[in-house]
C-alpha cells in the first residue's frame, strides 16, 4: 500500500477477519483446499480509479519487486444487461460491450477498453472492466488466453490467463529459432524477446526437456555463468536440446511434443547432515574427489534424502559418501502452461 500511495488513491486497513462479497468468494472458493498453509490475502477493490489508473495500477504491479511468489485474480462481472431476462434490465449495448471485453482479453489490447465511452459503460451495467485493465496491465505485452465467455441469466463472465514469468517462453522462443536456424540465431532471438523484470536478474537454472512425459534432456548450472537469467536460460536451453551426452540431439520436428521447465536455482549452503534435506523443498548437490552430481528436488519416485544423494553420487560417479560434501538448495520451478 506504501508503494501504490504515490500514485494511485490508496486506503488500507488490515485485520484478521473480513467480510467477503461475491467477487472475492467465488474465485478463492475454487483455490480451496489448500494445500498445506494457506496463503496470504490482499483484497483490493479497483472501483474509484478512472480507466487509466486501473491499467497504471496493472503496469505498476508488473515492475514492483517483491521476493515473494504471487499472483493476481481480477474478479469481476461484465455486462448485467446482455439478454432480455438480465436482473438488471436489457440493454442492446450489453452485449456488444461484453464482446469487446473478450476480444481486449484474448488479443491482449488495453485500448480497445480504454477508449470506451462513459455512455457506453453506464448503460451495459457492468462492475469488472477496471478489474479487467489491471488484468491487462499487469499482463501487457504477454500471452493471454480467453478461456471462455458466457452469459447465464444475463450476466456476462469470461475467464482469461496470462503467465506472469516468461522463462518457459524464452526457452521454446530460443529454441524453435536455434533448431530451424542454428545456434547462434537462436541466441540473437533471445535478445529480440522482450525485457520483463524477471529475466533481468543474475541466477542459476536448469532447463528440463520432456517428450511426452519421459525426458529428453536436461542442463544447468548451481551457480550462475551469465550475466542474466535470460542469457542463462538461452545457453542451458540449447545445451539441453543439443549437448545433453545422455540424448541425441533435439530436432525441430520435435520440438511440437516437448515440453519445457526452468528450475531457478538459490545460491547452494553448505549441510552437515542428512536430515538437513528433505528432498521435496531441497536440490542436493554431492562433491567428492573432483567430481559432482546434482539432483533437483520434488522429483517423482524421489522420496528420501537417503535416496536423493545416492542418485546424485551415482550420476557422477562417487562410489561412496565416506567425506564428500554435502549442499542444499531451493530452486522456483516454472512449467510451460497449455493455453490451448
Amino acid at each position: 500500500a506504501k508503494a501504490l500511495a504515490d500514485s494511485f488513491p490508496v486506503s488500507a486497513h488490515s485485520g484478521k477477519s473480513a467480510v467477503l462479497d461475491h467477487g472475492s468468494l467465488v474465485p478463492l472458493s475454487y483455490l480451496a483446499p489448500w494445500e498445506g498453509e494457506p496463503p496470504r490475502l490482499v483484497l483490493a477493490n479497483p472501483i474509484g480509479l478512472t480507466l487509466q489508473q486501473a491499467f497504471d495500477l496493472g503496469q505498476f504491479l508488473a515492475e514492483y519487486e517483491d521476493p515473494s511468489r504471487w499472483g493476481l485474480i481480477a474478479s469481476g462481472d461484465l455486462s448485467h444487461r446482455v439478454t432480455p431476462d438480465a436482473p438488471a434490465g436489457y440493454s442492446p449495448l450489453g452485449a456488444s460491450f461484453d464482446q469487446k471485453i473478450a476480444e481486449a482479453l484474448r488479443e491482449n489490447d488495453p485500448f480497445l477498453l480504454l477508449s470506451l465511452d462513459e455512455g457506453e459503460i453506464a448503460e451495459a451495467g457492468e462492475c469488472g472492466l477496471r478489474s479487467a485493465l489491471v488484468f491487462l496491465g499487469l499482463g501487457e505485452g504477454r500471452k493471454t488466453v480467453l478461456f471462455s465467455y458466457e452469459a447465464p441469466f444475463g450476466v456476462g463472465y469470461a475467464t482469461a490467463f496470462a503467465s506472469l514469468s516468461s522463462c518457459p517462453g524464452l526457452a521454446r522462443n530460443v529454441l524453435e529459432t536455434a533448431l530451424a536456424a542454428g545456434r547462434k540465431a537462436g541466441e540473437e532471438a533471445a535478445l529480440r524477446f522482450p525485457d520483463y523484470p524477471e529475466l533481468r536478474p543474475k541466477a542459476a537454472c536448469f532447463v528440463t526437456l520432456k517428450k511426452r512425459g519421459d525426458l529428453r534432456g536436461c542442463i544447468g548450472t548451481i551457480l550462475p555463468q551469465q550475466e542474466t537469467l535470460r542469457d542463462e536460460i538461452t545457453a542451458n536451453a540449447i545445451a539441453a536440446a543439443l549437448e545433453d551426452p545422455r540424448f541425441p540431439p533435439v530436432t525441430e520436428r520435435e520440438l511440437k511434443d516437448i515440453s519445457i521447465s526452468v528450475d531457478i536455482l538459490s545460491v547452494p549452503e553448505n549441510i552437515d547432515t542428512l536430515s538437513s534435506l528433505n528432498p521435496e523443498r531441497y536440490g542436493v548437490i554431492v562433491e567428492k574427489g573432483g567430481r559432482r552430481g546434482v539432483l533437483l528436488p520434488d522429483l517423482e519416485g524421489v522420496d528420501t534424502a537417503e535416496e536423493q544423494v545416492s542418485i546424485a553420487a551415482r550420476k557422477a560417479g562417487i562410489a561412496s559418501l565416506e567425506g564428500a560434501s554435502l549442499s542444499r538448495f531451493t530452486v522456483t520451478r516454472v512449467k510451460e502452461v497449455s493455453l490451448s
